[in-house]
């Protein structure tokens, strides 16, 4: 949408950047570079800004603002969540022209209620676990998927709101496994087919435990890949489970979604965000102006300053929107809430 609403106007041809790193002998240009994928009828590669600052000795800002004059880049919109943005904010300090939009299936970045991805997101999982209910039942088991999300629970609170699971632990609140495992062979005693479900974020802890991750390496922006969590609630819940259910041990069906609820086609919603959210961007470039982070606020398109992003984490709001008590999203009203329930606290 960026580019059809660049083409409509009639400015400069925008082009992407899939790699910002050095490449030796490709063409004596560490870049590739691609005009706009609908032209070329395919798909965009995937998405990379591979600017590795994590660390001083590592930082690759000098040669970015290099490379972005040799391709002669007027103006910058990167797409992608807090790690990707806050870069764009680094370089926006540096003088480069910025107008960031904010793309994360975990809905974390702050100063917008909503990121590109969230909505298809939760739909994926909504629908794979309704799915996977069908062999829960069969087997009479616990059900547990975890999910991505990592230091927010947006993912699995909105999906265990709409009614897909029993229960969900979410990194913002340390979870005791008995009384987990208590709430669980109580909704599968309630349960006609003897079966109940729990969602687990991705950085949801154990009371008195730290994050799970699946390796010690670390990614550009200084993060281990968190994963794991779901396999040693598993364990636990089964070794607890006779404690609660007269004894007898209770099965579990144990499913990482991951990454299939993050690939393919978008649903309406993340079909009709990114078009507006482009043709936002375009309309502050084509106005001059920059340095501004584009988001939906209370139900509203708007835009907000840039460094917005490096504001403090996003996450969910415990004592509002989480049942201490029942592990589970809290309700009250739901009068005036905007459309996904829980809003970013910054701005």
């Amino acid at each position: 949408m960026v580019y059809r609403t660049s083409a409509a106007f009639g400015s400069r041809r925008p082009y992407g950047c899939s790699k910002l790193e050095n490449k030796e002998g490709r063409d004596r240009n560490p870049y590739w570079r691609w005009r706009c994928p609908w032209l070329a009828g395919r798909r965009c590669p995937g998405k990379r800004l591979q600017s590795t600052y994590s660390n001083e000795s590592n930082d690759l800002t000098a040669e970015v603002l290099k490379n972005l004059d040799w391709l002669g880049i007027d103006y910058l919109i990167p797409i992608g969540g807090d790690d990707t943005l806050s870069y764009g904010v680094r370089l926006y300090q540096e003088g480069v022209k910025v107008v960031a939009i904010p793309k994360t299936m975990d809905n974390h970045v702050p100063g917008t209620d909503y990121c590109i991805g969230f909505s298809t997101g939760v739909t994926r999982t909504i629908a794979m676990t309704n799915s996977l209910r069908t062999s829960a039942g069969s087997h009479e088991r616990f059900m547990v998927l975890e999910v991505f999300g990592r230091y927010g629970g947006f993912t699995a609170m909105l999906t265990t709101m709409a009614g897909a699971a029993n229960r969900c632990v979410i990194p913002e609140h340390e979870f005791d496994i008995e009384r987990l495992t208590e709430f669980l062979v109580s909704d599968r005693g309630k349960n006609p087919s003897h079966y109940s479900v729990v969602l687990v974020s991705e950085g949801a802890m154990f009371q008195g435990g730290e994050m799970v991750f699946e390796a010690e390496a670390m990614d550009a922006f200084g993060h281990k890949k968190l994963g794991g969590i779901g396999d040693l609630l598993s364990e636990k819940l089964k070794e607890l489970s006779p404690k609660y259910n007269s004894g007898k041990k209770i099965d579990i069906i144990n499913q990482k979604l991951g990454y299939l609820v993050r690939c393919g086609d978008p649903d309406a919603i993340d079909s009709v965000v990114p078009m507006a959210y482009g043709n936002l961007a375009l309309d502050l470039l084509l106005g001059k102006i920059h340095g501004r982070l584009v988001v939906l606020r209370n139900g509203r398109y708007d835009d907000m300053p840039i460094d917005t992003v490096t504001a403090p984490k996003k996450v969910v709001n415990v004592k509002e929107q989480y049942n201490l008590d029942r592990l589970r999203p809290h309700y009250k009203s739901f009068e005036m809430k905007p459309l996904f329930i829980m809003t970013s606290e910054v701005g």
